[in-house]
């Protein structure tokens, strides 16, 4: 069979778009998130998506058929994964696509890396279709391209340079005699007059509101549970928050500033092991390889953030993180995992 036959073949192909469930399995402690056509778990730091092609209408030997089906599956699933890595946060006030959108070399980028998924799994149906499952990790160079320029802390102020004065003629440095201060009469005090009631400021309608900073509760104990000695990670708390995964989540404190995320972390190894873990289950995450033996385990107490990715502190549980923080480097290395 010639060329043309076979493009037209190709052409002629039902191709049929499938969910993001069929395929894959997940562990039972894995934070996973249902998005657009397909599936991110935010636990292993990867993006899933499947795709179905069904043979070709006209009569071609089984190998070709096959061959045809799985290719066009494979179309189907990286088209899924796309859209799907399109709504990834990247933090609180973006999503992928939105860098997508504004910058042509990123959106190069992503596609360039979408299409170097690799196939997971391939299982042919019972009528001759083909469904492929593939995934690509949010790790490494797609994260690489999400960051932020200035991340890491590479747009530190330069420290300013010392020059020598000029040569001046001294100064005489006799201290001038001091000028006599004017006399006041004191005046009698005169009754303030009524000030007029203030109307209270209503919202304009259709005008939204100023975002206001993250406001956490009073706290005067720490709820770090830890076992003592030099902290190897740390696990947050972030259940009954409503928190929302993110590819660069921050951990705050009561007044906003950032304990945790591109102040602390440097590039390398942020793209080496993304910005943080996330888990469903607070034991399972405390025993996860990632905060290795010996990990801090502090409760959140607020969610933050346009989109609810930002974990605000206690005062208290602010100051002992950054207590532990001095002691080790678990932040530097990206040692948390966020149960949400």
């Amino acid at each position: 069979m010639n060329r043309r036959v076979m493009m037209a073949l190709f052409l002629s192909m039902s191709i049929v778009g499938a969910g993001s469930t069929g395929a894959q399995t997940f562990g039972t402690s894995d934070a996973v998130e249902p998005l657009g056509s397909g599936t991110v778990n935010w636990t292993t730091g990867e993006v899933y998506a499947t795709g179905i092609g069904a043979p070709p209408a006209r009569p071609v030997n089984a190998a070709q058929a096959r061959a045809m089906a799985e290719r066009a599956a494979q179309v189907v699933a990286l088209r899924n994964l796309l859209e799907t890595v399109k709504g990834v946060r990247v933090d609180s006030e973006t999503v992928v696509e939105n860098f997508m959108t504004k910058s042509d070399v990123i959106r190069t980028k992503v596609d360039g890396i979408v299409k170097g998924a690799r196939i997971v799994k391939k299982q042919v149906m019972s009528d001759g279709s083909v469904e492929v499952l593939v995934a690509m990790p949010m790790k490494g160079a797609f994260l690489n391209t999400m960051l932020p320029e200035t991340f890491g802390g590479t747009s530190m102020s330069p420290v300013p340079v010392r020059t020598a004065p000029l040569l001046q003629k001294p100064a005489d440095t006799r201290p001038s005699p001091p000028l006599p201060a004017p006399e006041k009469k004191a005046e009698p005090m005169k009754p303030m007059p009524p000030q007029p009631a203030q109307p209270e400021k209503k919202a304009e309608p259709g005008k939204p509101e100023p975002p206001q900073p993250p406001v956490a509760p009073p706290q005067s104990q720490p709820s770090v549970a830890f076992q003592g000695g030099v902290a190897t990670g740390l696990v947050i708390d972030g259940r009954g928050l409503g928190l929302r995964p993110a590819l660069l989540p921050k951990v705050l404190d009561p007044r906003g500033q950032e304990i945790y995320v591109g102040q602390v972390v440097t590039r390398t190894n942020a793209v080496e092991a993304g910005v943080a873990g996330y888990a469903k289950d607070v034991n399972a995450a405390a025993n996860n390889f990632r905060v290795t033996d010996n990990p801090a385990v502090i409760k959140g107490v607020q969610a933050a953030g346009a989109a609810r990715t930002d974990v605000v502190l206690g005062q208290a549980d602010a100051q002992m993180l950054r207590d532990l923080s001095r002691r080790g480097d678990f932040l530097q290395n990206c040692r948390v995992i966020i149960v949400y």
